[in-house]
């Protein structure tokens, strides 16, 4: 079984990766502006380790980033490489 890396499922990992940063920095209760730092900080991260822009990162964040480049770099910062799973992404938003 081949593991699904569509701009759904990057979308689901970014936000599930970022929920847990913030809950960690303490931002699970809504008190002063932890949260939004927290969520800030934590996006800026995996945006700067994957190298991609500010706008490819948001696309994928709204899951409807289709360019396999920035696509791979953002599931090589969130630690899975499709190219480990003998999977090739493509630029429609699919994989091969």
């Amino acid at each position: 079984m081949r593991p699904e890396f569509s701009p759904a499922m990057l979308k689901v990992f970014l936000r599930a990766r970022i929920a847990d940063a913030v809950f960690r920095a303490g931002g699970a209760e809504p008190a002063g502006g932890v949260r939004y730092d927290a969520t800030r900080k934590a996006k800026a991260g995996i945006r700067k380790a994957a190298g991609v822009t500010n706008f490819e990162f948001n696309f994928a964040w709204t899951g409807r980033l289709n360019t396999a480049e920035a696509r791979a770099k953002l599931w090589g910062a969130l630690g899975h490489v499709p190219a480990d799973h003998g999977v090739t992404l493509t630029d429609d938003g699919g994989q091969e």
